[in-house]
């Protein structure tokens, strides 16, 4: 910590830098932000002119009427004051300011609320980290400056944002989203998370791979890539989300949370993409024997990747939490919904076994495409039953039809799936 001492003041400097695991003035650089900002800076005039013509302060009446998007998850938690620290944090490092004035003395309350808009706003993609100084008169701390720190000068960054937005814009990603089937988010998030895995492979030494850079504009990257750029679509298409931490496998990870049709859920895109092999993937080693003519030969899952994973996909706090743990950052939503949950919403989810909706299941044209298929059974019980049926009593060959040949199927007992491949 350095110090300097002028006269009967004291200004102490600290440099906070971002430790990850695996806005500018013009409006480009926001990204989301942009639409959030214009409409402060038109509420700003409209209520300056009100006023000033009644001869009141313009500065409270500003705080009263500013309001976020709820696509911000982490400012809705926070108190009046927090929210004020906030906007003065967001708005330094949107216009990548030198250094601002803050209305905090609480060094450790500036270190959270900039956390607080890391994780709400992934578009500052080009923020490191940040300076504050602290200011001392006689003794007594009298106020703290703020400074971000940053990977690319202001030019840089702009023209950045302008090749994510293009980039997006040529692919047409958006296409679908603003106007979603009878309103139904579900599918907006599926059509982003296929879009995000479909386009960015798992590479560690992938550059800004803790940035959405490298997912838009390179298209490989790590877990935090995966989940900001996730976070940056669903915010752009009005859906509220968050970037979550923690560990998996034991490594730091991040994943996200979001709110799909008025419910919480959590998923991962990192997992979800077949080129990263993470920790319990591999499932366990099935039996290979013969029933006349047919055999069902076992593989681990490892040899098994489907192009696009959705076992973490709007899943409950406690699906993900089997792999998962949580880093306490601030309070998290109850996630118990499965309703808009992937095997759910697709009719891959058993309560119980019926052969007629396997049949179905495996009759139809996306199973017959993919030439493969994976079923979740809701809880170890009927799982068992399921794994005894398909497989010990041989019934999954007269359900898809076959008199002779061979299918490979990966059993998860964790998450209680049953991947099949090889089926056609």
């Amino acid at each position: 910590m350095l110090k300097n001492r002028f006269i009967a003041a004291i200004i102490t400097c600290v440099t906070i830098t971002l430790l990850c695991g695996c806005e500018s003035a013009n409006e480009e650089i926001a990204g989301i932000i942009s639409y959030y900002s214009s409409e402060l800076r038109a509420q700003g005039a409209e209520i300056k002119a009100e006023g000033e013509a009644a001869g009141k302060e313009t500065s409270e009446k500003e705080e009263e009427l500013i309001e976020v998007p709820e696509i911000y998850y982490a400012y809705h938690l926070l108190n009046d004051e927090e929210r004020k620290l906030y906007l003065e944090v967001l708005s330094a490092l949107q216009n990548m300011s030198d250094y601002v004035d803050v209305s905090t003395l609480d060094s450790s309350q500036l270190d959270r609320i900039f956390e607080c808009v890391q994780r709400d706003h992934p578009e500052l993609f080009y923020v490191e980290g940040f300076k504050y100084t602290e200011h001392f008169l006689a003794g007594t701390l009298k106020k703290i400056s703020f400074k971000g720190i940053y990977s690319a000068t202001k030019q840089e960054a702009e023209l950045a944002a302008a090749e994510i937005e293009a980039k997006l814009s040529e692919c047409n990603v958006f296409g679908n989203v603003q106007s979603p089937p009878n309103g139904d988010e579900y599918s907006v998030v599926k059509q982003l998370y296929d879009y995000l895995i479909g386009n960015t492979e798992y590479d560690a030494d992938a550059e800004n791979n803790q940035n959405i850079r490298s997912v838009f504009l390179g298209g490989r990257s790590v877990c935090q890539g995966y989940a900001k750029a996730m976070q940056y679509m669903l915010q752009k298409a009005g859906i509220q989300a968050f970037l979550v931490t923690g560990y998996a496998g034991g490594d730091r990870h991040a994943w996200n949370l979001a709110r799909v049709n008025g419910r919480y859920y959590y998923l991962d895109p990192t997992w979800g993409d077949a080129s990263y092999s993470y920790s319990g993937s591999e499932g366990n080693a099935s039996n290979a024997s013969n029933a006349g003519n047919a055999s069902i030969a076992g593989m681990e899952e490892a040899e098994f990747a489907p192009p696009i994973n959705y076992d973490y996909f709007l899943v409950t706090e406690g699906e993900i939490s089997k792999t998962h743990s949580f880093e306490a950052f601030m309070e998290l939503p109850t996630c118990d919904s499965t309703q808009d949950n992937y095997y759910v919403r697709e009719g891959l989810f058993f309560e119980s076994y019926d052969r007629e909706r396997l049949e179905n299941i495996f009759a139809g044209n996306a199973v017959k495409m993919a030439d493969y298929a994976t079923i979740k059974c809701a809880d170890s019980e009927v799982y068992a039953g399921m794994m005894h049926a398909l497989i010990d009593e041989r019934q999954i060959f007269s359900i898809i039809g076959i008199n002779e040949g061979s299918i490979s199927y990966s059993p998860n007992d964790e998450l209680c799936t049953i991947s099949f491949w090889n089926i056609f």
